[in-house]
């Protein structure tokens, strides 16, 4: 399919509305910017302005090179994994997903960022990038401090988090518009077989195994499950890593169990073998597990669901991740 081509069916299945609200919900929560670039590095959807590095992607004052020249923007894409990385002048960092329609047809990126990856550069250091780029110190300074600093753990996870957001809202878009772009002909064929290839595809389930697998990685843990809200407004197991067939098919009333507890009270709770609040103690019935934790998920700040994992080992990271596991739960609410 020829560039020109590419283009056009990526405006027309990156519906900007639609797409907007959703990576605006995600903004807010990773404090960094988001845009899409179609494959020449034209932009589709531009960066917010006025936020989390919005700025030194659009302001001329900057000089910020990312938006300045589409090509040098493509050619200075660096795989890293099923990924992209940017660095940049101004210490940062920026990342690309790529997004795909029909097997692996590529039509547009998504960048995330500029993001500050493990560690804020020493003010003298910002002071001399200012210096040798002619930049006002005060403004680069003040763009800086905006943006949130992630460690390669928790952008890999965020990452990991948004290709499946992705994947799932440009199914639902390109579902959304197939009927209409079946009255265009030039491009009936192509979204008349992308929309029969979605239809058969459920991505909720893989956005919730999604963050299980991310979750289960950060704290080193091998045993997990995402609980949802079914229909009886009963807790459901839809998703499980490690866990027994016997335990996969249970169901839990909101109130009842730790999951239903965290649930009814959105509250989490963290467990230290057979250690826990009073109340909890007659439930704590498995001595094998050494840590647990218990997490409600939120959407529109009501639960939706309830993230569990556990493990038999000693040595693992759940209490040390817990505020990156509420970051991630926040990441998923955005999806919703």
């Amino acid at each position: 399919m020829a560039d020109e081509d590419l283009r056009q069916l990526a405006q027309r299945v990156i519906n900007k509305d639609k797409w907007w609200d959703l990576l605006s919900r995600y903004i807010e929560v990773i404090r960094s910017n988001i845009f899409i670039v179609d494959t020449q590095g034209l932009v589709i959807l531009p960066p917010e302005k006025a936020k989390y590095g919005g700025q030194l992607l659009t302001n001329p004052l900057f000089n910020f090179d990312m938006l300045a020249d589409a090509n040098n923007l493509i050619g200075r894409l660096k795989k890293q994994g099923r990924y992209f990385e940017i660095e940049n002048r101004f210490g940062l960092t920026s990342f690309a997903l790529p997004v795909c329609v029909k097997g692996n047809k590529l039509i547009a990126y998504v960048i995330v960022g500029p993001v500050i990856l493990n560690k804020r550069l020493e003010i003298a250091q910002y002071q001399k990038i200012a210096a040798d780029y002619g930049v006002p110190y005060s403004e680069l300074i003040n763009e800086i401090n905006e943006l949130r600093v992630l460690s390669n753990v928790m952008m890999n996870a965020i990452l990991d988090l948004l290709y499946e957001i992705v994947k799932n809202n440009l199914e639902l878009v390109v579902i959304d518009s197939g009927q209409e772009a079946l009255e265009q002909k030039r491009f009936s064929q192509e979204f008349q077989e992308v929309a029969e290839e979605i239809k058969s595809n459920v991505r909720l389930d893989e956005l919730l195994v999604s963050l299980l697998d991310v979750a289960l990685k950060m704290t080193d843990t091998e045993c997990g499950s995402v609980m949802i809200v079914d229909e009886n407004g009963d807790l459901t197991i839809k998703v499980s890593r490690g866990l027994k067939p016997e335990r996969e098919a249970s169901h839990v009333k909101l109130g009842e169990g730790i999951a239903g507890l965290a649930a009814k009270e959105n509250r989490s709770f963290l467990i230290r073998g057979q250690q826990g609040e009073n109340r909890l103690k007659s439930l704590l019935n498995r001595p094998e597990i050494k840590d647990a934790i218990v997490m409600p998920l939120l959407t529109r700040n009501r639960v939706f669901g309830v993230l569990n994992l556990h493990t038999m080992k000693e040595e693992n990271k759940i209490r040390d991740n817990f505020d990156n596991l509420q970051y991630l739960s926040k990441l998923m609410s955005s999806v919703f």
